[in-house]
């Protein structure tokens, strides 16, 4: 993942029509990057917040081993799972998962690699700002980069104008099992 924010002198992409009455969030000076390791304990504490605080998910554990278990799995995972995160004055206010999978050579493609974008997050005081459709560009980048032919994402509806309007679209050849 790069350092620096990869969608310099871009527009700013709002992420939710504007409605008339309604003032979209101010989301400061929003940084993404590519997230390191002291980053860990912030994207625990972040999808905590979102998994436990605001969907109601119970906890396996409690938020100190949540966040070992985040920090373990970056550093256990940097080949296959990236993640960036949006940076407001130092503070941590987004974050998302970029996961490559290899795949088996064809005879046309000898390096397959897809990915999948997983657990993307901002908190709520910035949504609507620009911030989530920031992140989903910044993994398309990096997906680009790392040679994959497409991109995955299991959506919340909330979030599916989001993903739409990054080009995603509903494609009727992948079926799935939940087990």
């Amino acid at each position: 993942m790069t350092t620096s924010d990869p969608l310099p002198g871009r527009p700013h992409v709002a992420g939710r029509p504007h409605v008339a009455g309604r003032s979209r969030p101010d989301p400061g000076e929003v940084v993404i990057r590519a997230a390191e390791p002291a980053d860990m304990t912030s994207v625990a504490e972040l999808r905590w917040r979102w998994s436990v605080d605001e969907e109601g998910d119970a906890p396996v554990t409690d938020i100190a081993g949540y966040v070992a278990a985040t920090a373990a799995f970056a550093t256990a995972h940097p080949r296959t799972h990236g993640c960036v995160v949006a940076e407001r004055d130092g503070v941590v206010v987004g974050l998302a998962w970029l996961a490559l999978t290899d795949r088996p050579p064809t005879p046309d493609d000898l390096s397959r690699v897809a990915g999948d974008i997983q657990s993307v997050y901002v908190v709520p005081e910035l949504r609507g700002s620009g911030t989530g459709p920031r992140l989903v560009a910044a993994l398309l980048d990096e997906a680009r980069a790392a040679g994959c032919r497409y991109v995955r994402v299991h959506s919340s509806p909330r979030a599916v104008p989001v993903y739409a309007r990054a080009g995603f679209a509903v494609d009727e050849e992948y079926r799935v099992v939940r087990l």
